[in-house]
């Protein structure tokens, strides 16, 4: 039973079970853990934390008043950021020769994610080339294919945005819109939107930069900054969205009229093209605008170096309040995870392990393969960790990101891709 509790009212024993922050503005690496001393207590307070939940079926201590015998937990407290002493590295994990390969439930719906996407690609492909063309737009294509989306999102949260991720696809120009799409779905289921929500989150998407193709090729490309004059055209691009799907007559939802109109709407007024504010400005279209963003710094483009994940994450958590209102970056955090899969890491054992599979309620904790030692000498035989199990994770975390141009092979050669469109 969750109970909330004032922070100065804790008691050793008892289990937090969450702190009610985003990972990046709390002293620990979970949100819940079992306290065992008093310092865990007062990192709380002095982080500025005043209530958190207690879970009072987890506690050691009843908060009641009666307090049980403590008996501690292996694994339930892990070590803390920043900390003075780095706990033991543990050892390597030991093989089972016999053991079948394992699959994780995101690498079973990879082949059928891949599929859903290559299909998608070549939708939006026809759809930007209908633009440029003056021709017509398939809507029905155009659902066809975000439904196939939003049926692979349904099965795994999180297949599609791995395959982004794993796979380099053509050009910056055909995978943006369809990218933020699948970000934006996956967004939104963990959001617990409705099917028929993500249909029309998925169709806005879509079709959120088709302005674009009326914005000149020189202002599109331009590598260095631009002009205060081009400036203003390039952000005519989200009317002229709104522009192309009234011009066409498409039939489709008020709400993916909003999306391609407000993608660049800010909650301070600042964005475009009618300065909305706060509330004004509607939820499907804030998830596009961080998708938005989000692809477009991870992105590779001629003139820009992609960011790893996670310091994009660091760069959209610093709008956070500004830009964005509090509430939906830190969902947005949540659903596309610290260390997204097939992110390289380096563990606090030296082994070398590329993420899997992100574990939502535990950020910093995700599935892993354990694919090198200490070393750098790829193993014969990668093996699954989850590192936020208190039995097998116990003792283990993640010390750094590795760029994948340092870690001298390829991460997707470690999931099930064999039937991966080209």
């Amino acid at each position: 039973m969750l109970k909330k509790m004032p922070t100065r009212d804790l008691k050793v024993g008892m289990y937090v079970a969450d702190v009610g922050r985003a990972w990046f503005n709390h002293p620990w690496t979970k949100k819940s853990r079992l306290l065992t001393e008093d310092s865990e207590i007062r990192e709380l307070v002095e982080f500025g934390i005043d209530e958190v939940y207690i879970d009072t079926e987890k506690s050691r201590f009843n908060p009641a008043g009666s307090r049980r015998p403590f008996q501690p937990v292996a694994g339930t407290s892990g070590p803390l950021r920043g900390a003075s002493a780095a706990p033991a590295a543990p050892a390597a994990p030991a093989p089972r020769q016999s053991e079948p390969e394992m699959v994780s439930q995101l690498e079973a719906e990879l082949p059928k994610a891949a599929k859903a996407y290559g299909k998608a690609l070549d939708t939006s492909k026809a759809l930007i080339a209908a633009c440029y063309m003056n021709k017509r737009i398939e809507v029905s294509e155009v659902q066809e294919n975000v439904d196939e989306l939003v049926e692979s999102v349904t099965r795994n949260q999180d297949a599609l945005s791995a395959l982004i991720k794993l796979r380099r696809f053509d050009d910056y120009t055909y995978t943006h819109c369809l990218n933020v799409s699948v970000l934006s779905i996956s967004t939104g289921k963990a959001l617990g939107l409705s099917q028929e929500d993500l249909r029309i989150l998925g169709m806005g998407t879509m079709f959120h930069d088709l302005g674009k193709t009326r914005i000149p090729a020189y202002i599109l490309n331009k590598p260095g900054k631009l002009t205060d004059d081009e400036f203003v055209i390039m952000r005519n691009h989200a009317a002229l969205s709104e522009e192309i799907i009234r011009e066409q007559k498409l039939d489709v939802d008020d709400q993916v009229i909003q999306v391609a109109r407000f993608h660049h709407e800010r909650m301070d007024g600042s964005g475009y093209p009618d300065h909305l504010k706060g509330e004004q400005i509607p939820r499907l279209a804030t998830i596009c605008g961080l998708s938005d963003v989000y692809d477009a710094l991870t992105s590779d483009r001629v003139y820009h170096k992609g960011m790893l994940p996670h310091d994009a994450l660091k760069f959209i958590y610093g709008l956070r309040g500004t830009h964005f209102e509090p509430y939906w970056v830190d969902r947005f955090v949540q659903s596309v995870g610290i260390y997204p899969p097939g992110s390289i890491v380096e563990l606090n054992s030296g082994h070398i392990a590329v993420v899997i599979e992100i574990i939502h309620s535990s950020l910093l904790n995700p599935i892993v393969k354990i694919v090198a030692d200490p070393k750098g000498r790829l193993l014969g035989k990668p093996r699954l960790l989850d590192l936020s199990s208190q039995t097998e994770g116990a003792g283990w975390s993640i010390q750094k990101v590795i760029p994948p141009s340092e870690a001298g092979f390829d991460p997707s050669r470690y999931f099930n891709l064999k039937e991966a469109s080209k």
